[in-house]
This record gives C-alpha cells, sequence and structure tokens, in this order.
C-alpha cells in the first residue's frame, strides 16, 4: 500500500491518495491525467499517462514513461524512459504544477505462487472476519439504484469475512480536504454474502427555509467523489440493535423512505437466503416510480418468496404516469389496506426524522404495541442546550480518589485528572471538550455508539434514547458521551 499526499498550490487543493491493489496480484499503478488512471492528477501539465509506480523485489520504484514536462524527483530532473527510480518514505515527486509527497509505503498483498493460471475462489483461513476494530477498504463498484441514490460496494485487502447482523451500520471515515469525516452508515449487504460489504447514499437536498437540517458533506461527497478504487475506512466495527437477529418475528412489517431502505435490504437479503420462515410486508415511499432503489431485485423476491409482500407508495402527483400502485403518504387507511394483520406484527422504521415520527404517530393511533416497533435514522440535527454555556466553570486538575464536591454537581473524569462544574444542561462530551479530555467521537447525535465510556457514581439523563447501546452495556454503566446530561455528580472513565 502506499499512501500519498497531492498538493496543488495554484489551485490551493490538497489531498491524501492510497495506492492500493484492485485486483488480486496488482502491482504496477499508473499516474496521470487519464481518467482509468490508478492515481488521476487532473492538470494540463500531467500527461495522459505521465508515469508508474510500480512493486518489485520488496521495494517500490517510479519511472517517468516519457511525459511531456517530465518528473522531478527530490528536486533532480528526471530524464524519460531512464532507469526506475527506488521510493522511500519522505520522497517528494513533482509532476507539472502538483506536488506528491510519499507518506507511507507497505508491502502489498502478495498472493501465494501457482501452478495453474485458471481463476480459483478465495479460501479465507479460518479466523479472518471482520468484527470489531478499524479497517482500510477499497471501492470496487458503484451502482446507481436511481439518480439520487447510490450503493458502495466494498472488499478488503488482504481479503477478510465480514461479520454484522443484517440491519447493522459502520462508521465511515473519509478524507475531505485533507480533514478525516466521519459518518455511520447501514449496510445494505447480507453477512449470508460475506466477502463484500456495501453500503446504500442518497444525496442531501435541502429546501430554502430548512437551513436546520443536517448538510449532507459525506452523504454529496461520496456521491460525487468516490471513485473505484478509492479507499475509505470502516471505524469500530458494525454498531447498532436495528436488526431481526437473534429474535426473528414470524410476522414483520418493514417502513421505509429514501436511503432509510438500506438496512430493510439487509434483513430482506438475509431471510431471502437463510430461506427464514416468517412473513414480511415490505413497505416504500418514494416520489415517483423512478425513485424506487432495487426495485427489480425487491420484484424477483415477490416472485421466488410466496412470503414476501411488497408495496411500493408514490408521492409526487407529476410522477403518477402509468402508475397502477399505491400513491400519497403513508397513512393509517393506507396501513390498514396494505397490512390487515398490523397488529400481530413486528415493525422496523428507517427514514427521515419527520418520516419515522409520522409513521409512529400514526401507529399510536391505531393502539399498535410501541415495544413491538424499533426505528432507525441517521443525520438528525445536533441538539442543542437551552443554554449552550450552560453554567460552566472552568475545569481543574485534581487528584485520583478526591471525593465530589457537596456544593455544586461535578463532573469527574478520572483517568484525565480533570474536573467540571455543570448546571446539567450540558452532555459529557461537551463537558469533555471544556476540559479538554478527549473522548472518541463522530456522529454528536447518539447514532454511532462511538462515544461509549464508562461512568460511575451518578447517573445521566438522555435528551433522545441511547439506540446504539446494548442493555448489557447500559447495565454496566456505559453511557454514551454525546446526548448524556450527568444529574448532579457523576464520574467518568476517560
Amino acid at each position: 500500500m502506499l499512501k500519498i499526499r497531492s498538493v496543488n498550490f495554484e489551485h490551493n487543493d490538497f489531498q491524501i491518495h492510497t495506492l492500493e491493489q484492485c485486483y488480486p496480484g496488482q502491482l504496477e499503478w499508473v499516474i496521470g491525467r487519464n481518467i482509468t488512471s490508478d492515481l488521476l492528477l487532473n492538470n494540463p501539465e500531467v500527461s495522459r499517462t505521465h508515469a508508474k509506480i510500480f512493486y518489485k523485489n520488496d521495494a517500490y520504484y517510479f519511472s517517468d514513461l516519457s511525459s511531456t514536462c517530465g518528473s522531478i524527483l527530490n528536486g533532480d530532473k528526471l530524464a524519460p524512459d531512464e532507469e526506475p527510480h527506488l521510493l522511500h518514505p519522505g520522497d517528494l515527486l513533482q509532476l507539472g504544477d502538483i506536488f506528491l509527497h510519499i507518506e507511507e509505503l507497505s508491502p502489498p498483498f502478495l498472493p501465494p505462487a501457482k501452478a495453474e493460471s485458471a481463476p480459483r475462489l478465495i479460501v479465507l483461513p479460518e479466523g479472518q472476519h471482520w468484527t470489531h476494530e478499524d479497517l482500510t477498504v477499497r471501492c470496487y463498484r458503484i451502482v446507481e439504484e436511481t439518480s439520487m441514490i447510490k450503493s458502495f460496494y466494498f472488499l478488503a485487502n488482504p481479503p477478510v469475512l465480514f461479520n454484522y447482523k443484517p440491519g447493522q451500520f459502520v462508521n465511515l471515515e473519509v478524507q475531505i480536504d485533507a480533514k478525516p469525516v466521519v459518518r455511520p452508515y447501514s449496510i445494505s449487504t447480507s453477512p449470508t454474502r460475506p466477502h463484500c460489504i456495501a453500503i446504500t447514499v442518497k444525496r442531501v437536498m435541502h429546501p430554502d427555509d430548512r437551513p436546520d437540517l443536517p448538510n449532507g458533506l459525506v452523504s454529496n461527497w461520496l456521491q460525487d467523489h468516490l471513485q473505484v478504487g478509492d479507499s475509505v475506512r470502516l471505524l469500530g466495527g458494525p454498531m447498532g440493535q436495528f436488526t431481526c437477529l437473534p429474535k426473528l418475528h414470524p410476522k414483520l412489517l418493514f417502513i421505509s423512505g429514501g436511503s432509510g431502505i438500506a438496512p430493510m435490504m439487509s434483513m430482506t437479503r438475509w431471510i431471502y437466503d437463510a430461506i427464514a420462515d416468517c412473513d414480511i410486508v415490505f413497505l416504500y415511499s418514494a416520489p415517483t416510480p423512478h425513485d424506487i432503489p432495487f426495485r427489480t431485485e425487491l420484484e424477483i423476491m415477490t416472485a421466488h418468496m410466496p412470503n414476501f409482500h411488497l408495496a411500493v407508495t408514490i408521492t409526487q402527483q407529476d410522477g403518477l404516469n402509468g402508475w397502477l400502485g399505491l400513491t400519497g403518504r403513508i397513512s393509517k387507511s393506507m396501513l390498514h389496506l396494505v397490512v390487515p394483520d398490523l397488529l400481530e406484527r413486528f415493525v422496523y422504521i428507517c427514514g427521515s426524522e419527520p418520516f419515522m415520527q409520522k409513521i409512529k404517530s400514526i401507529l399510536k393511533s391505531v393502539s399498535f404495541p410501541m415495544q413491538n416497533c424499533i426505528e432507525e435514522s441517521f443525520g438528525s440535527p445536533i441538539l442543542k442546550s437551552a443554554n449552550p454555556k450552560g453554567n460552566l466553570h472552568l475545569a481543574k486538575q485534581i487528584s485520583i480518589g478526591s471525593q465530589p464536591s457537596a456544593q455544586k454537581p461535578t463532573v469527574y473524569f478520572s483517568q484525565s485528572k480533570q474536573e467540571v462544574i455543570t448546571d446539567d444542561t450540558a452532555s459529557i462530551l461537551e463537558l469533555a471538550e471544556q476540559a479538554g479530555v478527549t473522548i472518541r467521537n463522530h456522529c454528536r447525535v447518539g447514532a454511532c455508539g462511538a462515544c461509549k465510556v464508562l461512568t460511575c457514581q451518578g447517573k445521566v439523563n438522555y435528551s433522545r434514547p441511547p439506540s446504539s447501546l446494548s442493555e448489557a452495556d447500559q447495565k454496566a454503566g456505559y453511557v454514551l458521551a454525546c446526548i448524556a446530561r450527568p444529574i448532579g455528580t457523576l464520574t467518568v472513565e476517560a
């Protein structure tokens, strides 16, 4: 693997590139302006096929391929087609106006030599599974499900088997403007097909009168910039309790809209592959018939599975041309029509926050047992305290074993030896940041579970249910720092 930082001072463009194997045994990477290049440099002074980097005899080499403007390595002009040059971490290449700094070099995955040339299935050693560790993966397939929704498929190199429960999500880290940004995305593939993993992402478009909505930074970046061959990181393994396992209910109702279809597809694909004995009603809301992702696959499942019942409703009047199915937003009467045995089913809901609130209000109006309803959503606005600053006092260093102050409620960070006095309006994460205490976090809305910390000697309130915490975690004293607010004095292991 090669990690390269590209710098174009003229256009103030700074990027991180990772060159890995797009296919087993790849040991050569082309640099140039051609769209098929492994490292694409969109600059007029860079030739369409400018240079290449290759791996040989346990080392990486750089070779100029008779480019128009030539290449410079550590200040020395390289002659076209001369002997390849050995690369080291810290080397600086210049191709036209673009500087390439070699950040990291590590050997590629080299499969064992084979006597035969015929392709063979990859057989992974026992135990080579992805469960909870950070993992770099490469995008190898992008499917445009609709004009607004794309699915991105990833493989690991060396290969791993992806272990997760259908319906769970992953924390995805990408580099945007040379800075790491992390967002949670539901997995749309099934663990019954463990060699790859996919997420399904919708472009975020906001009306002008809703500036409070999430900005879609990562979703729109993925739509516009992620290409086949690019690498991203999955942080901390699969997460979330939004899954039909391990207790599979005999009757299920999946209700979704937009990219909320992703975890529903994961669970449905698992049930399809496992030939599970349960009945599914799959209800999806789309603006027009052209906005139905996975439409062909869902129709095939309908034909193949007598226990799978697909219902799609179209919400835009101008999209009804030739449509003979349901129309309008999901309502009480629609649910009675599509799911006459609604009260006997276990319901899963995924979509935007307004969509989910509307569905839950309908369920409550028909006296549905809400303990049988589970929801999942990402991208909710970050909840602000009524008093953003609270009455926070300057943090001060304490000694381990110090006793809580009797005068004012205080949060103690035992590992960092810091304490903060609070008025119960700020979250643990906000208090930690004020005190200079580092708590790993990503989404800041209680969705991803990355900010899980252990607490003792105190209690917390939540601004929203901690859905990414298991019951066992909560019983053990773990809380989500981004949405947990201390009640009185609290000790946090951070």
